[in-house]
């Protein structure tokens, strides 16, 4: 089976959702990030599990019951989690402007 790899940018992401969620809801903070992370554990073993992501190589899985949106790349050792994004922003854009350094 594949191994996971959290990119720092994809943790960082989990860290600014989580925190911002904290500040009026500790408790939905928590049920967000326990949703997060077990679509995350996943995907090793149904890597395919997302759509093909708007960027040459990438997935997306759009998390059950959260408006979050988990953006992967698959090789044949690991799947790897480049991003996690609210559905709300401007996918296509947020994830360029990552890649762009931005």
């Amino acid at each position: 089976m594949k191994h996971l790899v959290i990119a720092e940018p994809a943790v960082r992401d989990l860290e600014a959702i989580v925190d911002y969620i904290a500040l009026d809801n500790p408790d939905a903070a928590e049920n967000v990030y326990r949703g997060l992370v077990r679509a995350a554990e996943r995907l090793p073993e149904f890597s395919a599990a997302g759509r093909p992501g708007r960027h040459t190589e990438t997935r997306e899985l759009s998390v059950s019951g959260l408006p979050y949106l988990i953006v992967y790349e698959v090789s044949a050792e690991a799947v790897t989690i480049l991003a996690v994004f609210h559905t709300s922003r401007d996918l296509a854009r947020a994830f360029l402007d990552r890649m762009q350094g931005s």
